[in-house]
């Protein structure tokens, strides 16, 4: 007789706020037999007609066609074709992207159980993650279950389906409240803009309208941010995904660590043509708050820039990757934040120091940070501005003192004009 074991794998655990897919297996060998009701009685009228109607109402939530089968061939290379410019999906092997074009289309779709095109469980979650790093917008999804089918020692098939947090109903109402806070979004950016401009304004917009909150709803994904303004760090990464796919722009969710232990999220970004990392969580000052960082919190500014468009040299310092899907090693510069604002220090250059502190000052700025190229150049500003008292020289401060931090992981001085 071959038996049927069901293996559920929802979310998750929890990681510094933020939570991931991780893994809690229950196997049940389930009887093919017709299962004896537990009162032992027959049903009555009512009863019978309840269970009917809740049958009919599962039926509706899953495609009728999707039941137990494989996905046809002429779908699987339509979904195929259209997943080439995702990342996850780039970094898998032919037979990997089959598989994860099947689970896309069961998520997508509410399959309440759908074969796949591999009889290795080993492969589900590795694939399952992918779909879910690279597609944001599939918000109604917090984890998966999967049936293997064996015929003794040897498994004949396996079924997928998703675990669903809203039913389609549901899931329509907040797609559509999603959609017009995005198109909101959107229409705030200048039609010319350039990647960087678009990169820079979705990180002000997620940390100015975002505050970090372990306890908000939905922190998983871009529910929070959208529909809340209150998430954590997966939340964050997601919504700075959607709004830059929507901008033409690639920006994939990584996960990993960062330098405490705790799991986070962040995003890789391309920057006409080149690879950076973004960071929207650590860049707010409200996650130095709820991370116990209260003083160091009121003395940054709101957004801190130093998570906008860096290499990995610089984003090692703090982090490090799950090690799930292959990452570039990103080196350009171009499109850092602070080489666009001129305050990047490859040598304490007066002039440069000069023209930035003019400008910031007409333009109304309320804060100035300098960053360092490496540790040398970073002591002898501290130096220079601060030991020396050379800054006074450049700020001219109402009383006789000027306000500032520093930070030596970052290399970087911050400034009240």
């Amino acid at each position: 007789m071959m038996k049927k074991m069901t293996v559920l794998l929802l979310l998750i655990f929890l990681l510094s706020g933020c939570l991931f897919f991780g893994e809690t297996t229950r196997d049940t060998v389930l009887r093919e037999e017709q299962p004896v009701l537990e009162s032992g009685l027959p049903e009555t009228a009512a009863e019978e007609r309840e269970r009917e109607e809740a049958k009919a109402q599962q039926e509706t939530e899953a495609e009728p066609d999707l039941e137990g089968k494989l996905l046809s061939a002429e779908k699987k290379a339509d979904m195929l074709r259209n997943q080439q410019h995702l990342y996850a999906f780039s970094t898998l092997q032919v037979t990997e992207q089959n598989l994860y074009v099947e689970m896309l289309y069961a998520l997508t779709n509410y399959a309440g159980e759908m074969e796949v095109s591999t009889v290795e469980t080993g492969e589900i979650d590795k694939i399952f993650q992918c779909v879910m790093l690279d597609h944001p917008e599939i918000f109604y999804v917090d984890g998966y279950s999967f049936n293997k089918y064996t015929l003794g020692e040897r498994v004949e098939k396996i079924t997928f389906a998703g675990t669903y947090i809203y039913s389609r109903e549901e899931k329509a109402t907040r797609e559509r409240l999603i959609e017009e806070k995005i198109g909101q979004i959107i229409r705030e950016i200048p039609d010319r803009a350039s990647d960087y401009d678009k990169v820079k304004f979705v990180y002000e917009w997620i940390i100015g309208n975002t505050e970090y909150d372990r306890e908000a709803l939905d922190n998983q994904n871009i529910c929070s941010v959208f529909l809340q303004g209150r998430s954590v760090c997966q939340g964050y990464a997601k919504a700075a995904q959607i709004l830059l796919q929507r901008l033409g722009i690639p920006a994939p969710l990584v996960t990993g660590t960062v330098e405490n232990g705790e799991g986070h999220a962040w995003n890789l970004v391309s920057v006409d043509n080149a690879w950076y990392y973004l960071d929207t969580t650590w860049g707010d000052a409200s996650y130095l708050f709820q991370n116990g960082e209260q003083a160091m919190s009121q003395k940054m500014p709101e957004i801190n820039y130093d998570y906008l468009c860096v290499t990995s040299k610089e984003l090692l310092r703090t982090h490090s990757f799950s090690g799930l899907i292959p990452l570039p090693d990103c080196q350009a510069m171009e499109a850092n934040y602070y080489v666009r604002e001129g305050a990047w220090f490859k040598e304490m250059n007066w002039e440069q120091l000069k023209t930035l502190v003019d400008r910031y000052n007409q333009e109304g700025r309320e804060t100035l940070t300098l960053k360092c190229a490496n540790e040398e150049i970073y002591q002898e500003m501290l130096e220079q501005l601060l030991g020396e008292q050379r800054i006074f020289d450049y700020l001219k401060p109402e009383g006789d003192s000027i306000l500032y931090t520093d930070s030596d992981r970052q290399l970087s001085i911050t400034f009240w004009l």
